[in-house]
């Protein structure tokens, strides 16, 4: 009879646990205020150039 109730209850309380951090998670940012034409600071960073090194030809 425990496991029944246990079977029934298990669930439940998954379900309650996972709608609970759903609800309470921070919302996504819709658009970060950036003016029309404006690139995203991510976007607009530059990875490292690789640095050339100078070939030794003999």
């Amino acid at each position: 009879m425990l496991e029944l109730t246990l079977l029934l209850i298990a669930p439940a309380t998954g379900g309650a646990l996972l709608y609970r951090l759903w609800s309470t998670r921070a919302p996504r940012a819709q658009h970060a205020g950036l003016a029309v034409g404006q690139i995203p600071l991510a976007l607009r960073r530059r990875r490292a150039m690789a640095v050339r090194r100078e070939v030794v030809h003999g």
